[in-house]
């Protein structure tokens, strides 16, 4: 019986000591971001440019290949592309994407999608 009433006076000592920070207007931390997007070796895959994505929609999944699928074509082209730029530019898509609703993310995948789309595809990248 005793043990039960140490027990609630440790319990009472403690709520009121928090409740003590919170009054004395101590701020809270603030809650963890979002995780680093990863960052695979280079050279750059269509499926290294997908797990940058992680857990984002499939339209995100299909935007990321999308800027591989560009990124290889100049290449093809003999045009310079920077491997590296393509994953930073990636990471940060990611990084900014996971911050929304996961249906704001997949409107803005999408939105890029469709823009990326309208650009003709040269002969030499089918």
């Amino acid at each position: 019986m005793k043990s039960g009433i140490v027990v609630v006076a440790v319990a009472a000592t403690l709520a009121l000591a928090a409740g003590d920070n919170f009054a004395a207007g101590r701020e809270l931390p603030p809650p963890p971001g979002p995780p680093s997007p990863p960052s695979p070796e280079l050279p750059m895959t269509a499926a290294k440019a997908r797990l940058i994505m992680g857990t984002l929609s499939n339209t995100c999944m299909e935007l990321a290949t999308i800027k591989y699928d560009i990124h290889a074509c100049e290449l093809k082209q003999g045009k310079p592309s920077d491997e590296a730029a393509l994953r930073t530019e990636l990471r940060d898509l990611r990084w900014n994407l996971q911050k929304l609703t996961p249906d704001e993310a997949s409107a803005q995948c999408a939105a890029q999608t469709t823009e990326l789309r309208k650009t003709p595809k040269p002969a030499v990248c089918w």
